[in-house]
Order: C-alpha cells, then sequence, then structure tokens
C-alpha cells in the first residue's frame, strides 16, 4: 500500500514533531492557512511560510451522521483556534473516549485518513488532550 498525502503542502513532520504549514504576511501580520501567495486581507504578496503550533483550543464541532465516501458515520469535524489567532477546520478524533467540550485544548496529529485499494491517505487531525498539565 502506497502512502499519499491528502494534499502537498499542508504539514510537514520535523523530529516527530507535526505542524501544518501557513503563511504570515510582512505587511500587516495576518496569519493564513493553508499557505498563500497573496495575503487575503491586505493583498500584499509579501509572505513568508510558518510553522503554526501544534496545540489549540476548541472553537466549535459538530458530530456527522450521514456516511460520506471515505468517513462511516458517525463523525466529527470542528474547528480549532490555534495561537496565532488563525482558525482551522479539521476532523477531530478521540471523542469517543474523551467528550468534547468547547474551549478544550485539542492537539495536531498526522494520521491516515482512509485508505482504499492502493493507497492510505495521510492528513491532519486533531485530537483532545486529557490528562497533561
Amino acid at each position: 500500500m502506497t502512502k499519499v498525502l491528502f494534499q502537498k503542502g499542508l504539514f510537514e513532520e520535523t523530529q516527530g514533531e507535526p505542524a501544518l504549514i501557513g503563511s504570515k504576511c510582512g505587511s500587516c501580520g495576518q496569519v493564513l492557512f493553508p499557505v498563500k501567495s497573496v495575503c487575503l486581507n491586505c493583498m500584499s504578496a509579501d509572505l513568508e511560510s510558518i510553522r503554526l503550533r501544534r496545540d489549540g483550543i476548541l472553537y466549535t464541532y459538530t458530530t456527522v451522521y450521514m456516511a460520506s465516501e471515505h468517513f462511516p458515520p458517525p463523525y466529527t469535524v470542528g474547528w480549532i483556534e490555534l495561537p496565532e489567532g488563525i482558525r482551522i477546520f479539521s476532523q477531530i478524533r478521540g471523542w469517543q473516549e474523551n467528550p468534547l467540550k468547547i474551549g478544550m485544548d485539542m492537539r495536531l496529529y498526522i494520521e491516515t485518513l482512509w485508505r482504499d485499494e492502493d493507497n492510505e491517505v495521510i492528513g491532519y487531525v486533531f485530537k483532545p488532550v486529557i490528562g497533561e498539565t
């Protein structure tokens, strides 16, 4: 089975530490995800690629009870607010063992999203942070 990325350029893993890759505008400071060539806030092309922090806060979520092509129900998706001030839409895993609450700590992981006949599709998910201080 071949491992393939859900979409190239969304994330990287350095020494086992995953990070989403975004852009930061040198003109207005806006942080964007995914990487952009022009700032959506001020239209400047003065952007640099940055690694976004792995931990965030659950902003909102919903559990889906209708099957999709790759995800049997129920599955959960939501918005995670990162310290950089940006919100990331993501599948959320681990909620069956750890009930979700708005405002709870979440952490980024790189995992298999789905498998088909020939490929293991790899992407990012967030999970609740439980039991850490």
